[in-house]
């Protein structure tokens, strides 16, 4: 019954994010596109050096995000990798930001975060927080999870959203990848939003 629960809640998240993005399934786009997009309030997160930072950045940038964890065998893995990929793809790289934020806040501390992120890309920027507030970025973005508990307090396993998501140098959501986009499809829609902005 819970499962069923949660089947039905992720069905009607997805749908409040697809729904506005029709209108847009005709722009060329290779991710989901938001039509509106979706104004995000900012949050005080942790980041790899341990400093109080907001996210989404005011930075002016282009800021593909991605949730997840340390532990994650799968999913994460394979996720980072197509990151690096999109990064190592793109022709103005300095006028985007890439952040991996862990929804593991018991264990995924900065200094382990950071060794973590290194092994893919030492550019991506992780974070972390707060319960409180990283529960409140996870409903920002629509994202869900779900804890298996293990034997001990820490041997757990977390279940969660696999959409990357791209925000604009507004602030603003107007992307969504699921897990299925491709590295070349990513990075043809920072090439083709980049090269817009030069023109």
């Amino acid at each position: 019954m819970k499962l069923d629960m949660v089947k039905v809640t992720m069905a009607m998240l997805l749908l409040v994010f697809l729904i506005p993005a029709m209108a847009g399934a005709a722009t060329g786009y290779q991710g989901v596109l938001l039509s509106p997009e979706k104004t995000l309030n900012t949050h005080e997160l942790i980041d790899l050096k341990g400093n109080h930072v907001q996210f989404p950045s005011a930075a002016g940038k282009y800021q593909l995000a991605f949730f997840g964890y340390t532990s994650c065998t799968d999913v994460c893995p394979m996720t980072l990798h197509k990151i690096k990929q999109v990064m190592d793809s793109l022709e103005n790289r300095q006028d985007v930001d890439f952040y991996f934020i862990s929804i593991d806040v018991d264990r995924d501390e900065p200094q382990y975060l950071k060794n973590f992120l290194a092994y893919y890309h030492p550019d991506i920027k992780g974070l972390t927080g707060s319960i409180y507030n990283i529960k409140q970025v996870e409903n920002e973005f629509g994202i869900l999870t779900r804890k298996f508990q293990g034997k001990s307090a820490l041997a757990y396993k977390l279940e969660h959203s696999v959409f990357m998501y791209l925000i604009n140098r507004q602030g603003k959501l107007m992307l969504m990848y699921p897990g299925s986009a491709t590295s070349t499809q990513i990075a043809s829609d920072l090439n083709r939003l980049l090269a817009s902005q030069k023109m």
